[in-house]
């Protein structure tokens, strides 16, 4: 088995983006200790505004989504937090709708529509 790639942080308008390469095109529960750190951006990233591109995952299990879940409920504790899913496949959309979680985590087609919506109402 190869090193996996870390995902790329980015920063744009504020907004904190982590973007899941190729290497999480599956996300197993083995995979979740990699994406840890996302955690601990959840609690630090300011302003709390926390978008995950998943235009590279084609499989996410229930770990996974639990993972989500938490990074949200920390995320949007925070004073103005705001957290977001984007670039989801069928197979994610249809995961994400029959857990119920697009009531309550922001799904945008791409982190660039994630980041307006995020910073419309921000002097940027």
């Amino acid at each position: 088995m190869h090193d996996i790639t870390p995902p790329e942080v980015l920063r744009q308008n504020s907004v904190t983006i982590i973007r899941l390469g190729e290497d999480y095109a599956s996300l197993y529960e083995n995979m979740l200790e990699n994406l840890s750190f996302i955690q601990q951006l959840a609690q630090s990233a300011t302003p709390p505004y926390i978008v995950v591109d998943l235009r590279h995952v084609k499989f996410i299990g229930s770990a996974f989504l639990g993972l989500m879940v938490t990074t949200y409920k920390t995320t949007t504790a925070r004073e103005s937090g705001r957290f977001a899913l984007c670039g989801l496949n069928t197979f994610c959309q249809t995961a994400i709708s029959i857990s119920k979680l697009e009531n309550l985590i922001e799904i945008f087609d791409t982190a660039e529509d994630a980041v307006r919506a995020f910073t419309a109402d921000l002097n940027l």
